[in-house]
């Protein structure tokens, strides 16, 4: 008990100076990082929705870039698609050709190809529906042009000025497509007739053909507009129409009318060849 008193009034002082330096250090401890957690946690207030908005913007650019690697991947897909080409098995009246290509064991010459543009203007809930892109005459864009989706058949351009174009989509009352529905391959007509921006109609299919619910409904290429199997939609209801001997089918289009900002415009190199063709027999 003596030798414990004896330690205490020794080192008293010691003892003393140890207990207030470990006070001291344990109150600078608080003393620093609570107004540093204060600061940090407003910093991250204000400094939060600035980081948010930061990288949404970045990720904006990301998108695009994205999406002009898809557009390119899309057109690359289009332009080297079978229906884009005419084939030919007569080598000798090909060579004279000079748009020629090997293709397989065929001679083949190209006589669609494929640029993108994007959608600035677009509505859906008219009677009358249009469509502004943002390209025009400067950017080789021609009337009649068959306009695409990446999902299928959007329309045909209607009037077009130096850096615009205006198209007349499937949801317009004016707009006629030529179309096959598969397997069946029976030739008809889409057009658009209830104002619903998802489905159209295909006519002219007679009663007596087997159509089923589902059935794909291509572009016929029957026309120097749209080259052959397109997808334009597919059937979502069949009726017999008692007024005629055709049946009434409805169509659920492929393209996406209400989410549309890019579009592939199709270029047919020999438009103008075929419409003198045309032209001659109309003349009779």
């Amino acid at each position: 008990m003596n030798t414990l008193q004896e330690f205490f009034k020794r080192f008293f002082h010691l003892i003393i100076f140890v207990i207030l330096v470990v006070t001291s250090i344990v109150m600078i401890y608080k003393s620093i990082n609570y107004p540093r957690y204060v600061m940090t946690t407003s910093l991250q207030t204000i400094t939060g929705p600035v980081h948010k908005k930061w990288n949404k913007f970045l990720r904006h650019f990301e998108y695009a870039k994205e999406n002009e690697y898809l557009v390119t991947q899309n057109l690359s897909f289009l332009r080297n698609q079978d229906n884009v080409f005419i084939k030919n098995d007569d080598t000798i009246y090909t060579k004279i050709i000079s748009d020629t290509n090997a293709y397989g064991n065929k001679i083949v010459k190209r006589m669609y190809d494929y640029f993108s543009a994007h959608v600035i203007y677009n509505s859906t809930r008219n009677k009358h529906n249009y469509i502004i892109i943002d390209k025009g005459s400067l950017d080789g864009v021609q009337r009649d042009m068959a306009v695409l989706s990446a999902q299928g058949v959007v329309g045909v351009v209607n009037e077009v000025s130096k850096n615009f174009s205006s198209i007349i989509p499937l949801l317009n009352p004016n707009s006629r497509t030529s179309a096959k529905i598969k397997p069946i391959n029976q030739i008809g007509t889409v057009v658009w007739e209830d104002n619903d921006p998802e489905m159209g109609y295909l006519v002219d299919i007679p009663q007596h053909l087997s159509v089923k619910i589902g059935d794909s409904i291509f572009t016929s290429g029957y026309s120097n507009v749209f080259p052959a199997d397109i997808l334009i939609g597919t059937v979502a209801k069949k009726e017999d129409n008692a007024k005629n001997t055709f049946l009434t089918i409805k169509v659920k289009y492929a393209t996406n009318f209400n989410n549309i900002n890019t579009v592939y415009l199709v270029s047919n190199l020999y438009k103008t060849e075929i419409d003198s063709l045309k032209q001659n027999f109309k003349n009779e």
